[in-house]
């Protein structure tokens, strides 16, 4: 019964994110998503991760080679990017998403829960939006959540699973190169959760090798074309300036921004660091003025309705309420009831504790948050469960009456 639930669960979030993404026009939405088709577009051409010639570094591969594996195998002769095999995809991934959302809650709590969750994240209404465009959510939210259920796996002493963790996360931090710094504070918390686990000192240390591994080619190439080792992208610089400049209020404005007029003939390294002296010079500035605006990005982040005015549509922000004001309240509601279970389960807590932090100083915005729901639906799972098992226990006492 639970595996024919489960499967039910996976084809819904299959027909709903192809839903949503064939209902979109044939067009590419971001300029986000328009730098990865450029960039698997150059990949195809044998030039490897880049955007041109001057900008080699500005963005993660990982997610640009996954659109240029669906190009290579979905693109029509002349057609530039295949957006309906990409949208597709991600649909697949969505439904891939929650049978990795069920294991981790199944492992942690129960298999009730694990149902619970994996419907839960089959719902999300961002997740569902975010998998129609040329965007990273669909393929980082799945390796973040399946590098977490490997580590789980890791638990009793398992090394292979915890080096399995190291290159998913691995993989996930060359999708979305913000996460790696988040990956020393997984080993540490793991560490201090664990401790008294078999072989959870060797089981972190295989994490972290495998997972630094992983993106220290990147490292390795970046060096070589830039002069600079960018474990990461050489556009964290102008990240920090989006969320610090004087006209900073919180929100993406890489297309409002002034920019210094200095950065047109520097080249991408010089750029990123002139950038970045100019971020921490407007913080040490002006302290205040930056304490008032981490509020605002964080409200941004954890908004339970779209920020921008092109989606605050009634129906949209009713959908979104309808969905995240219960949900959170869930996820609130499974961590009290996770009891004794909440120790080994909190580490699923510390990517949204990161990325809030991370987004106080950065620009806030819901596509940021969205990765990290799916681990937290699984305290929501817990309390969705423990409400049935109480309305099947009322059923059973009143037909006993």
């Amino acid at each position: 019964m639970s595996r024919r639930i489960l499967a039910v669960i996976f084809l819904a979030a299959v027909a709903a994110r192809a839903a949503v993404g064939l209902s979109l026009e044939d067009r590419i939405y971001f300029a986000d998503g328009r730098d990865y088709a450029a960039m698997a577009r150059n990949i195809l051409e044998g030039t490897g991760p880049r955007l041109n010639e001057r900008t080699v570094a500005n963005r993660g591969p990982g997610y640009a080679y996954y659109v240029a594996g669906v190009m290579a195998a979905f693109a029509r002769t002349g057609e530039q990017v295949p957006l309906r095999a990409i949208r597709l995809s991600h649909a697949l991934l969505g439904g891939l998403l929650c049978l990795v959302v069920a294991g981790i809650a199944s492992r942690l709590f129960s298999p009730k829960a694990g149902l619970a969750a994996a419907a839960l994240t089959a719902l999300d209404p961002f997740l569902t939006f975010f998998s129609g465009f040329v965007l990273t959510e669909s393929l980082f939210t799945l390796l973040l959540a399946a590098g977490f259920l490997f580590l789980l796996y890791s638990r009793d002493g398992k090394i292979i699973w915890a080096g399995i963790a190291g290159l998913t996360l691995g993989g996930a931090a060359l999708v979305r190169p913000s996460v790696l710094a988040m990956l020393p504070l997984l080993g540490l918390a793991w560490l201090a959760l664990n401790r008294k686990q078999p072989h959870v000192f060797a089981c972190t240390v295989a994490m972290w090798l495998l997972a630094f591994s992983t993106v220290l080619p990147w490292g390795i190439r970046n060096h070589r074309l830039t002069g600079r080792y960018a474990l990461s992208t050489l556009s964290a610089g102008a990240s920090l300036y989006e969320g610090t400049y004087p006209g900073a209020d919180g929100s993406p404005a890489m297309d409002r921004i002034e920019w210094p007029p200095e950065i047109y003939c520097m080249g991408e390294a010089e750029k990123n660091e002139f950038l970045q002296r100019r971020a921490v010079e407007f913080i040490r500035g002006n302290p205040q003025r930056i304490a008032r605006l981490a509020p605002v990005k964080l409200a941004r982040f954890w908004s339970i309705v779209p920020n921008f005015s092109e989606y605050r549509r009634p129906a949209f922000m009713a959908i979104s309420a309808i969905y995240m004001i219960p949900v959170l309240a869930a996820i609130a509601a499974g961590l009290v009831l996770a009891g004794s279970k909440l120790k080994p389960g909190a580490i699923l807590l510390l990517p949204a504790i990161y990325f809030s932090l991370l987004h106080t100083v950065f620009v806030g915005s819901i596509r940021y948050r969205a990765p990290v729901m799916p681990l937290l639906a699984v305290f929501a799972g817990v309390t969705v469960a423990a409400a049935i098992e109480w309305l099947c226990r009322r059923r059973r006492a009143a037909a006993l009456q």
